[in-house]
């Protein structure tokens, strides 16, 4: 992605020592009273001065606790004003400091992804609802398929042409009333079945995912699909399954009724790998 659009990402690779933020961002040396800065908060400063898309690729994401080290821009990226973007490093000014540098905090600009990869093994740790939640995850649990592909010439995009697209597709591609009350009913056959549900955070990203979906050329009901499997239904993962065989058989039915048998492949497809567990 990052050689498509000039500028390529940063790899960033997680210690199995990092247990706060100073790991990843750095910190001030009171004695020398020099800052210590990493390869991490270099790419992020670096992204302040651009105008272009930027990726920051956290490596075997799960080597260390994510919720200890990044805890603080897993916070700071709910956040509603992206002007609250801002991470503490030092505790004030001072003559010399860098230019984008404010009373010792930096902002962090709208124009940067953070992606993170991540293993599961015994060499790892769990990563928890917690970040789960405010990421959009893929999983690789097959070997992919071989893609010829022409060589193509990379691009230039601004961020602020991105988010253009990115409204465009939300006023034009708005979810169905249809689909949004099939998810209703589901919701609540889900809480009723498995106390099981999901809030105001899920919801907004449902609503502002499923429209730029259909307008890469997906459907409704695809990218819906996505969204259940991977933010609601992967919390199943932490009930006794063994119990839940009828209810799970249930919501097969079910969202073969609401969407199709056709549909929810991806969901009817993790409950059957639940009902394999049993």
């Amino acid at each position: 992605m990052g050689k498509f659009f000039k500028n390529d990402a940063k790899i960033i690779s997680v210690q199995p020592s990092w247990r706060d933020r100073t790991e990843m961002i750095g910190y001030l040396n009171e004695f020398t009273k020099k800052f210590n800065e990493t390869d991490f908060l270099e790419a992020v400063y670096e992204a302040t001065y651009r105008t272009d898309i930027n990726f920051v690729v956290l490596d075997e994401m799960n080597l260390a606790r994510v919720e200890y080290y990044f805890a603080d821009f897993l916070s700071l990226l709910e956040m509603p004003h992206p002007s609250e973007w801002l991470v503490d490093l030092v505790p004030d000014q001072g003559p010399g400091d860098p230019h984008h540098l404010n009373r010792g905090k930096i902002l962090i600009p709208q124009n940067i992804w953070f992606v993170g990869t991540a293993n599961r093994d015994d060499s790892t740790f769990t990563i928890t609802d917690k970040v789960y939640d405010r990421v959009a995850s893929i999983e690789m649990n097959q070997k992919a398929k071989i893609v010829k592909a022409p060589p193509t010439e990379g691009i230039h995009m601004s961020y602020e042409y991105l988010d253009s697209l990115f409204k465009a597709a939300q006023a034009v591609y708005k979810m169905s009333d249809k689909a949004l009350e099939n998810l209703r009913k589901m919701d609540e056959f889900i809480i009723d079945k498995f106390q099981i549900k999901f809030g105001n955070r899920i919801t907004k990203q449902i609503s502002t995912f499923i429209p730029v979906y259909i307008a890469c050329g997906g459907n409704e009901y695809e990218g819906l699909d996505y969204m259940v499997a991977r933010k609601i239904l992967r919390k199943f993962e932490s009930l006794n399954l063994p119990f839940l065989q009828k209810e799970i058989e249930m919501l097969i039915a079910y969202i073969n009724k609401l969407f199709g048998k056709n549909e929810f492949l991806e969901s009817k497809k993790m409950l059957n790998g639940y009902l394999k567990q049993i």
